[in-house]
């Protein structure tokens, strides 16, 4: 994160028409290569603190954004590139792992840097959110740091995950998500780093998850045993190695169903799975569609 002074890097070149939501007023300069918007299913009885929405965008240079009187917090979490922000006279320039909180009924503003920007949003209402804000010293905070032991990141997939459901099979678990979600980004900053080992192996795991890891491998490479590996992977990921692996895997795959020159037995393949059937299994106890009409719905929002 690096603080900006000069304001002028937030002028636009041609100030768009406002356009109207409701009270909320907005001025947008739409210049992206894909955009991914899906309103969540609500369960009735769940008003205290929802998710409205999630949102995955990858922007390109010129893209820009702003906004007033917003009735709900918007969480940005850079994926990729910079994001130029800015918010109650303050400006900022974030990197990879780091978030803007936009804060609901204020003027807020962000654009996308020289290199464009790869980032995932979620919107959060309720009745209980102002509050929730206050109490918790969020709503005096425009931007979080990377946190490596955070679990926001890994939220943000259950989200995705939840927004890919058609019906609510859980009911509740859109309000559960959104308390959990508003809970990690109150967690202090101070909290230990990523041991270093770990860090590394989490590094290896991210860039090969088709890799044959096993547990006794993934433990070597750490420096440990087994048994203390999974007790690294409870405390900091929330979650067992194989697990994690999985979850990788899954999403990968997911991402390369964006490009339809790969059949599903590559992508399968490329993921680490043998056989596309089972592959295709998993993906769909996973999120709900099997991965060829995943491919079909997100054609539409590319």
């Amino acid at each position: 994160m690096k603080l900006l002074s000069d304001p002028s890097i937030f002028r636009w070149e041609s100030p768009p028409q406002p356009l109207y939501c409701g009270e909320m007023e907005f001025f947008h300069q739409p210049v992206r290569r894909s955009y991914r918007v899906r309103q969540l299913l609500v369960d009735p009885l769940s008003d205290l603190l929802w998710i409205k929405s999630v949102c995955e965008v990858h922007l390109l240079r010129g893209a820009h954004y702003m906004r007033r009187h917003a009735p709900f917090l918007s969480i940005e979490f850079v994926q990729q590139g910079t994001l130029l922000v800015r918010q109650r006279g303050e400006m900022y320039e974030l990197e990879q792992g780091e978030i803007f909180l936009m804060q609901p009924e204020i003027e807020n503003e962000f654009l996308s840097g020289g290199n464009g920007c790869r980032k995932v949003s979620v919107m959060l209402r309720g009745k209980a959110l102002a509050l929730l804000l206050d109490e918790s010293g969020l709503a005096g905070v425009n931007v979080l740091p990377r946190r490596e032991h955070s679990p926001v990141e890994r939220l943000f997939r259950e989200i995705s995950e939840l927004a890919d459901e058609r019906s609510v099979k859980e009911p509740g678990r859109n309000a559960v998500l959104a308390f959990k979600l508003f809970q990690a980004l109150r967690l202090p900053a101070d909290l230990p780093e990523l041991p270093p080992a770990l860090a590394t192996l989490r590094d290896m795991l991210e860039q090969h998850p088709e890799y044959d890891w096993s547990q006794s491998e993934m433990a070597a490479r750490c420096g440990c045993s087994p048994t203390h590996l999974v007790r690294l992977f409870h405390r900091y990921f929330h979650t067992t190695p194989r697990q994690y692996l999985l979850d990788l895997r899954i999403l990968r795959a997911r991402q390369l169903l964006a490009d339809e020159t790969l059949s599903i037995k590559e992508i399968a393949a490329a993921v680490g799975c043998d056989n596309a059937l089972n592959f295709s299994t998993s993906f769909r106890k996973r999120f709900g569609i099997p991965p060829r009409e995943y491919r079909k719905q997100l054609s539409l929002f590319s």
